[in-house]
């Protein structure tokens, strides 16, 4: 009995030292996958099929240096008519499958996004391998060339700067983190508008990615509805977001944020619209705005804005039409040497005090009128708000929100004393 025991314990522990060390040819071993980081629909025009790009990481460029040198991705596309059928098609070609668990990155040119997009988002949504905090983009490209200009050598893995640009929007508030399952559930919202981030090709890069001279010259054939029309503004916050570099490194950036009424993209929001979402939605902590110098119109003022946390959002529907009322407190410094000024410390603190008010609040309202009268989109959620005001869903309902939201007013207002801290001032000054 002891001997048919001790034989018993030597094979279980052969058969588990012969699976442990052997090769593993179960056809989700690594070998046998393609990992997608990023995805990219565009329109084909004149036809009823998309142009799915998928975007591996190029395993086979990691090695022991790898940490010295820049792993490019590889690119390819298919075109299919729907995105299920385009995924099936790359598994064909590759020849192996294809895993979209590490996808961090999904890409639609404007063109295809103006048709609507909400069967597109809701498979990726439901798909089980693309995870909810997947970010969104849109673009005023195509997608495949966003994907293609988005590789730096400030990066030496790509993944890395899709995973940390969306952060930026905590210290700029010119973009902001729009992950996959928050897009598609504002896209669901008959209240409420979506937004996700913008993207653009810099015309003047020199990019240092895998396309060619010859690639960066179709990409500029191909943006023919890319207007280049500034608002006619003195600072620059208020430029589109694709002027704002004109040379760089890479090809693409992400500055301001495409907007959807259902499902359908309509408009974009400038930098400092995008600035004004951000504040609303409580998403940013600091920013520097640039403001006209009040003591000399021919030269600028930096100012660093912190926002304290504490908005005040109060809407009014005792009558037909909503009145918004928006109360901020946020607090500044001047980050520049200001001129000699003839005005006593406390004066000159008032009235850079007014300038920047004056200033946000015409840029704040320009803002929400443009949510309410052009967009008709309540991309800033007021609804959530409003709603409180009601005992039953019904009855919100019933006060038709979309509607009424078009023809809203709004009232902006800030905290006493903003500019309250440390102004730099040249020698001799009062």
């Amino acid at each position: 009995m002891k001997t048919a025991i001790k034989w018993f314990i030597i094979i279980i522990t052969i058969i588990i030292f012969l699976y442990a060390f052997s090769s593993s040819y179960y056809s989700q071993n690594i070998d046998h996958l393609d990992y997608v980081i990023a995805l990219g629909i565009d329109k084909i025009p004149e036809s009823d099929n998309l142009s799915v790009t998928f975007e591996f990481a190029n395993l086979g460029s990691f090695s022991e240096n790898s940490s010295a040198e820049q792993t490019e991705p590889i690119i390819n596309t298919i075109i299919a008519p729907t995105i299920p059928n385009a995924i099936t098609i790359m598994n064909a070609y590759i020849g192996k499958q294809l895993n979209l668990s590490h996808c961090k990155v999904i890409v639609f040119s404007k063109e295809f996004a103006e048709t609507g997009i909400l069967d597109e988002v809701s498979f990726l949504t439901h798909n089980i391998q693309i995870r909810p905090t997947t970010n969104v983009v849109v673009t005023d490209c195509l997608a495949i060339d966003y994907l293609k200009h988005s590789a730096s050598s400030l990066e030496q893995v790509l993944t890395k700067y899709y995973d940390i640009f969306p952060t930026s929007s905590e210290y700029t508030g010119y973009t902001s983190n729009i992950p996959l399952g928050k897009f598609y559930e504002d896209l669901l919202d008959k209240n409420a508008g979506a937004v996700t981030i913008l993207g653009s090709i810099v015309e003047n890069a020199d990019s240092n990615s895998n396309s060619t001279q010859e690639d960066q010259k179709t990409t500029i054939e191909n943006k023919n509805t890319i207007t280049k029309t500034l608002n006619n503004k003195p600072d620059y916050q208020s430029f589109e977001p694709k002027s704002a570099i004109s040379e760089g490194d890479r090809g693409a950036e992400n500055m301001g944020l495409a907007v959807f009424k259902d499902d359908k993209y309509i408009g974009n929001l400038s930098t400092i619209e995008t600035l004004c979402y951000s504040l609303l939605k409580d998403e940013v902590d600091n920013f520097v705005l640039t403001i006209t110098n009040p003591f000399d119109e021919s030269k600028k003022v930096d100012i660093k804005v912190g926002d304290l946390s504490q908005l005040k959002t109060d809407i009014d529907i005792s009558n037909d039409i909503p009145t918004i009322n928006i109360e901020f407190n946020l607090t500044a410094e001047v980050i520049n040497i200001l001129d000699n000024q003839n005005l006593s410390y406390d004066k000159t603190l008032e009235k850079l005090d007014i300038a920047l008010k004056e200033y946000l609040t015409e840029e704040f309202k320009s803002y929400l009128y443009k949510t309410s009268r052009e967009y008709k989109s309540d991309i800033n959620e007021f609804y959530r708000i409003a709603k409180r005001h009601f005992l039953t869903n019904s009855d919100f309902e019933n006060y038709d929100w979309p509607t009424k939201y078009e023809n809203a007013e709004f009232n902006v207002k800030f905290n006493e004393d903003i500019i309250s801290t440390l102004i730099i001032r040249q020698e001799g000054s009062k």
